[in-house]
């Protein structure tokens, strides 16, 4: 999430004041937790803090401090149902405004979004922030690869790229990575070791293999059980999961956190009825490993 806003911020910027909205901290029950994030111009407004009545009013604060010229505002938020409450969710907020302008701000926007860009780690001090003694580290965008570039990459693809994801996506035949069928994505083509390009990365590395057959799967582990990607899920059939692994003896250890057949168990059939339940799993993934 970061790195888009950040770089969005950045782009606002050029048309004028832009209010950043963050999640400074959480009890109980929340429709976001801590740093979560959006952006408020006089016109506009980018991601989402959790909605309904809670961020009507943070969006209602947001464009105050723009009109006034105010720099920053910290607000809690009751959502136990009480008088009064932004909800019933049962929880607190605590959220921080803070009015981003000019020169200065628009270079301090460009300098996190570039940062987050390369892949590492950028910091959020209390004046970014816009309350005292707030801090926080914002992690790049998780790599999803795909290898392989069938229909199921495709339907995967199409879904993917409105997530928080760096998207890469390899097959042997460049025909089928070419444009505009992954116009989001970083593509790779030609001999498997390829795939170790998008495999060495400061981010965290997703890996979902998508091959047509059988050869292709033992191709791409073999290159692929060198590293160590968060997450790697196979899609293929119980047989073919099984014979794939037998065939690589020499990766046992790696293998064990192979997640196959890839997916949650939705019953998915067509392309992107799969790509949702890859995605549901990816991020189930994700959280536990941002949590951890």
């Amino acid at each position: 999430m970061n790195e888009r806003l950040f770089a969005r911020l950045a782009t606002m910027l050029h048309a004028g004041p832009v209010v950043l909205a963050s999640v400074l901290d959480t009890r109980g029950a929340t429709p976001r937790k801590g740093g979560s994030r959006m952006l408020v111009s006089a016109g506009e407004c980018v991601a989402s803090i959790g909605g309904g009545l809670l961020e009507a009013r943070v969006i209602d604060a947001a464009r105050d401090l723009l009109r006034n010229h105010r720099v920053r505002q910290e607000m809690l938020f009751d959502l136990t149902g009480r008088p009064g409450a932004a909800g019933i969710c049962g929880g607190t907020m605590q959220i921080a405004l803070r009015r981003w302008a000019g020169s200065t701000d628009q270079l301090r926007a460009e300098a996190i979004a570039s940062v987050l860009h390369a892949g590492h780690d950028a910091e959020l001090a209390a004046h970014d922030l816009g309350a005292d003694g707030a801090h926080e580290t914002l992690r790049p965008d998780p790599r999803l690869l795909i290898v392989g570039g069938g229909h199921c990459a495709l339907a995967l693809h199409d879904l993917a790229q409105h997530l928080d994801f760096d998207l890469w996506v390899f097959d042997q035949r460049a025909g089928c990575v070419a444009l505009p069928n992954f116009s989001t994505a970083h593509a790779l083509s030609g001999d498997f070791e390829m795939l170790s390009e998008a495999l060495v990365s400061p981010r965290d590395v997703y890996v979902v293999c998508l091959n047509r057959d059988y050869a292709s799967d033992v191709a791409a582990l073999q290159v692929i059980c060198l590293f160590t990607p968060r997450f790697l899920g196979m899609m293929g059939s119980r047989k073919r999961i099984a014979e794939v692994i037998a065939a690589l003896p020499e990766h046992t250890a790696a293998l064990q956190s192979l997640q196959a057949p890839v997916g949650l168990a939705i019953g998915a059939q067509t392309p992107h009825e799969i790509a949702v339940s890859i995605l549901a799993q990816v991020v189930k993934v994700q959280r536990r490993n941002s949590s951890a």
